[in-house]
């Protein structure tokens, strides 16, 4: 009998991982069968929530079970590195949660382990999946508004009350959002960084952080992110031509309002562009990854994945140590102005 369907397992049982319960199993081309957590009652719960056969206590129980084709790793960040490279190792292929690690040398081993062992890798970065991007990445593409020039965004939420402490801070929790889309839609990594901004006196993370980027060909990105600010965000992206305005969140598209507008020089009116998308963005997400699954697609396209996830850590990781050294350097770099 011909498999059809990915077979997937969660370990985690935090609000992503029922986020992602549901995704699954919205899925035509999967199957959830099995969860993992550290408690038995927590798996328990779990399981019987979602209608899930298998529950785990032990995460390599659970990468052992060879029922089972896929994980997704919805545990705190410090734990991405560890799990990833036992996954990979398990033959399991991966969709972790992001951020992807949290040094870039981590980044490089976990992107080695599974080259070595030749399982598909997504960093959930989700929205990347949904047509709404593709459609804002074509139209940029299609010089519409010209030449790239400026970058302009903000994304902030009151997570600090709910997010893991552990490794965390707004950069990686939130920063990696429009970091990643700026490079997807620059096509290009940046050559230079500068940030500044607050840490937490409790637990030593970024609460709030603004960077400017700079790209060759003087392109240049501003962006700001703090995870003690209720949600907001902003997504600007400025041309030789004209400029695109994000009406809606680039990084939560939905499924029924999505819109940009689109500023010509010398237009009174823009063009509005907008779209609905066939299925929830977590979803699009699963689909992703099962089509490669499936597929089993070049190790050359999976690197290509992989590569970038990489580049995102450089950026956000450097971003953070700025961000450290200003914050415990502070009156060393400050510039005061006379009026």
């Amino acid at each position: 009998m011909i498999q059809t369907k990915v077979r997937w397992a969660i370990l985690g049982t935090s609000y992503i991982s029922e986020v992602m319960a549901k995704a699954i199993q919205a899925s035509a081309s999967s199957e959830l069968v099995a969860i993992g957590s550290r408690s038995f009652q927590t798996a328990e719960a779990f399981a019987n929530k979602y209608s899930i056969r298998k529950r785990y206590t032990d995460y390599q129980e659970l990468l052992n079970d060879q029922e089972i084709d896929a994980i997704y790793i919805g545990l705190p960040n410090h734990l991405h590195k560890e799990w990833m490279m036992r996954a990979a190792k398990s033959k399991k292929h991966i969709l972790c949660e992001k951020p992807f690690v949290t040094s870039v040398d981590d980044a490089r081993e976990v992107m080695s382990v599974i080259e070595e062992n030749n399982v598909f890798c997504l960093e959930a970065l989700m929205y990347r999946c949904h047509p709404f991007i593709h459609q804002l990445k074509g139209v940029v593409d299609s010089k519409m508004i010209g030449d790239i020039k400026l970058f302009n965004a903000t994304y902030t939420a009151h997570i600090i009350d709910v997010a893991n402490p552990t490794a965390g801070g707004a950069i990686r929790n939130l920063g990696c959002y429009p970091i990643s889309l700026i490079r997807l839609l620059a096509k290009a990594e940046p050559v230079e960084i500068v940030g500044r901004g607050r840490m937490s006196d409790d637990d030593h993370n970024d609460n709030q952080a603004s960077a400017i980027l700079t790209f060759e060909n003087n392109v240049m990105a501003v962006v700001s992110t703090a995870d003690d600010i209720k949600m907001t965000w902003q997504f600007d992206v400025y041309g030789t031509k004209g400029h695109i305005k994000l009406i809606t969140n680039p990084w939560m598209p939905s499924q029924e309002h999505n819109q940009f507008n689109v500023y010509l020089n010398d237009e009174e009116s823009p063009i509005e562009i907008k779209m609905k998308a066939d299925k929830p963005l977590y979803t699009y997400q699963i689909d992703f990854c099962n089509s490669h699954i499936q597929k089993n697609n070049s190790i050359k396209y999976e690197r290509k994945i992989l590569q970038d996830s990489v580049a995102n850590t450089i950026v956000l990781e450097a971003w953070r140590e700025q961000v450290k050294k200003c914050a415990t350097n502070s009156l060393d770099n400050r510039v005061e102005i006379a009026i």
